[in-house]
């Protein structure tokens, strides 16, 4: 006789609902089609003192969108601001801060381990991003902010690991440390070059299709391997501006050093845009970007390496944003061929 095998119980992932994302002001969005969380859980092993805890969240990755211009693979910006709202949400939803916070993207990374988890299919993919947070807190117990390590999961398939860090400040001190900011970089140049218009790059040069999503000009690649290019800020961008800014966001920044890093690998090694992606992401913001200064992207384009974990080939790019030769963000994209 053969005795029934015991079924596992379910766990708080398993209750996970893809059918409605949360509400806007829960990630910080004004539209609700620039929402894509959906729900998230918080591991009931999580420890009472609050040093590490594990959160799972739900979202839903669309397969047509203004910035999913590729037919075959989700973008980057996707993944990015997937991973943005994922850690906004698990500190309003489930570490007590304010709705009414500002947040601070101190860093981010992430490390393609599955291309083809990423590959857009017959219909939107769910996606569940592993959390642990480790909060750092004041003497009251509040959240200033926290650092995370993540795993990207695509229709139970492990996707990409990210990792990074946020800082939460009430919209107070916010506005004190922005006009703080500002007056330090005026008073550092007070020439500094004022942002005038410029002429965006043709989207077929950094992989793009659609002219309202290049957000730099046509970079100056040189044969060693250096490349030079300036941010183009339209603030009616419906995805980067999707509310009014004082500054030029992150998500931006990550942008132009994407679209600068694929079309200087692109030239430098003959090959097409629109078929490099990124692979690899290290990302530390360093100062704001004010929105009336001239942004400049400075890139160095590393060697080609062989990627055998993904089973391709990768070029690492390093890439600086500068507003009057202070350093805005420091980032290092990886982008590899893979149609």
């Amino acid at each position: 006789m053969t005795l029934p095998m015991e079924l596992p119980s379910s766990t708080p992932r398993d209750r996970l609902r893809f059918d409605a994302t949360v509400p806007r002001a829960l990630v910080h969005r004004a539209s609700v089609a620039e929402v894509f969380i959906t729900d998230s859980v918080a591991s009931p092993a999580n420890t009472p003192d609050g040093a590490e805890a594990v959160f799972d969240v739900a979202a839903q990755l669309p397969r047509g969108h203004l910035i999913g211009e590729n037919p075959a693979a989700y973008d980057f910006l996707l993944i990015v601001e997937v991973l943005r709202q994922a850690g906004v949400l698990v500190a309003h939803q489930h570490l007590g801060v304010a709705i009414d916070s500002a947040f601070i993207f101190k860093s981010m990374s992430y490390e393609v381990r599955s291309p083809e988890a990423l590959r857009i299919g017959s219909r939107p993919a769910h996606v569940v991003v592993g959390l642990t947070v480790r909060p750092e807190r004041n003497r009251a117990g509040r959240v200033l902010g926290f650092e995370f390590d993540g795993v990207f999961e695509v229709d139970g398939t492990v996707a990409l690991l990210a990792s990074g860090a946020l800082v939460f400040v009430s919209r107070r001190a916010f506005d004190l440390l922005r006009t703080k900011g500002r007056e330090r970089v005026r008073a550092a140049d007070p020439g500094a070059t004022l942002v005038s218009r410029l002429a965006p790059a043709d989207p077929a040069v950094i992989g793009r299709r659609d002219p309202r999503n290049v957000v730099v000009t046509d970079p100056a690649v040189d044969t060693a391997g250096n490349a030079l290019a300036r941010v183009v800020v339209d603030t009616a961008h419906p995805h980067l501006f999707d509310h009014q800014l004082d500054h030029v966001p992150g998500n931006l920044q990550l942008e132009a050093a994407r679209q600068v890093a694929v079309a200087s690998v692109a030239r430098l090694h003959g090959l097409a845009p629109e078929h490099l992606v990124v692979t690899g992401l290290r990302a530390v913001f360093t100062e704001f970007a004010e929105l009336d200064l001239g942004t400049t992207v400075l890139a160095r384009i590393d060697g080609v390496r062989q990627a055998e974990e993904l089973g391709l080939l990768a070029v690492p790019v390093a890439v600086r944003t500068e507003q009057s030769g202070s350093l805005c963000s420091d980032v290092t994209v990886e982008v590899a061929q893979w149609a």
